[in-house]
């Protein structure tokens, strides 16, 4: 029987610079693919996202928390989670997060899996930060489905809204508040089994980007 080496572990900072490059990889083609799919749902165009170098989205990565639904290695959700900017938003740090850049793929629409991703962040970041009572959003006025969307889980109106003149569109807030930690626990086992019921119907996984899969 032939001995065998045993084989060099690779430094931890090694295997997170791996896992980055390759999540931000997988960040900016489905950041592309959401925009060119439902360019009005998006600030950003294609080609914002074309000019961002790699480190711009290993940044995001890092600030950021950035869900995927992904079957085998094609994103068909993405959704992240964000602190409050310190200088423009009101809000706490250590108590409020907002969701940001939802979107679902077309042919998986219907089927709740926005809600269910939505969800997964707000269980990934409570986990992180049980200190967490609010999540906030924006979302344009004629993003009616987003809407409609975000009402079914509980957002509420905050009667704040702004204009973007580059693309001729109004905004608006959201918030829900989160709190409640018997109410938390029975959604998230609600919610696992339906991620598991993604898995067999649709062939699907939910995670983070930023995480070894190995």
């Amino acid at each position: 029987m032939t001995g065998h080496a045993p084989r060099a572990e690779r430094p931890i900072e090694t295997m997170t610079n791996s896992v980055f490059f390759r999540d931000a990889q997988i960040l900016q083609k489905a950041m592309r693919k959401s925009i060119a799919a439902s360019p009005d749902a998006f600030l950003k165009t294609v080609g914002d996202v074309n000019e961002k170098p790699i480190g711009y989205w290993i940044n995001e990565i890092r600030s950021a928390t950035w869900a995927v639904i992904e079957r085998g290695e094609e994103v068909l959700g993405i959704a992240a989670a964000k602190w409050p900017d310190r200088e423009i938003d009101i809000e706490d740090q250590d108590t409020a997060r907002f969701i940001e850049s939802v979107w679902i793929a077309p042919e998986l629409r219907g089927n709740e899996m926005g809600e269910r991703l939505v969800r997964y962040l707000f269980e990934v970041e409570c986990r992180k930060d049980p200190n967490i009572r609010q999540f906030l959003l924006w979302v344009f006025e004629r993003n009616l489905p987003a809407i409609n969307l975000y009402l079914r889980m509980g957002f509420e109106y905050t009667a704040v809204n702004q204009w973007h003149d580059q693309v001729g569109m109004t905004e608006l807030k959201y918030q829900l508040a989160f709190d409640g930690g018997v109410v938390r626990a029975i959604e998230m086992a609600v919610n696992d089994a339906a991620r598991r019921d993604d898995l067999r119907k649709f062939g699907v996984r939910y995670r983070v980007l930023g995480e070894d899969l190995a």
